[in-house]
């Protein structure tokens, strides 16, 4: 049986970034043995979340720069991904929309599960397929 290995955010943004002599190497190491069927990689959701979150606050990329580094790593085929429908989903709703991917995320998982949304965040009138909870009392 193959060894699953969870993947952290760090080792995504290694890969990613490619900035770093000694970890850099690694991480592409590990996704090269994935490719290659030696291990079995998931990432989940909470975790591109913060490779999400590094990349737009700490290297300054927009929601949709960082969206169109991430939705190709999703696709390539090397890692498992947490609910993969709802996350390629949520990288296109923050490119088309310029949203966070928390928003996107949650906007996703709305439309997928046919569920009102309830925020004070306007970034969901953005998303023309969700429909809003009205915290006054009212669907």
């Amino acid at each position: 049986m193959t060894q699953r290995i969870r993947v952290d955010a760090n080792v995504i943004l290694r890969f990613l970034r490619n900035d770093n002599p000694k970890l850099t190497p690694l991480a592409a190491n590990l996704f090269k043995k994935a490719g290659s069927g030696d291990v079995a990689l998931f990432i989940s959701a909470v975790t591109i979340n913060e490779v999400f979150f590094v990349l737009t606050s700490l290297y300054k990329l927009s929601h949709q720069e960082t969206s169109k580094i991430l939705l190709p790593f999703v696709r390539a085929g090397v890692a498992d991904f947490e609910n993969l429908d709802c996350l390629i989903d949520a990288l296109k709703r923050a490119i088309d929309e310029n949203v966070d991917f928390g928003d996107a995320y949650l906007a996703a998982e709305a439309a997928q599960a046919g569920d009102l949304v309830a925020s004070f965040d306007n970034d969901f009138l953005k998303f023309k397929d969700i429909r809003l909870y009205d915290l006054n009392g009212k669907a």
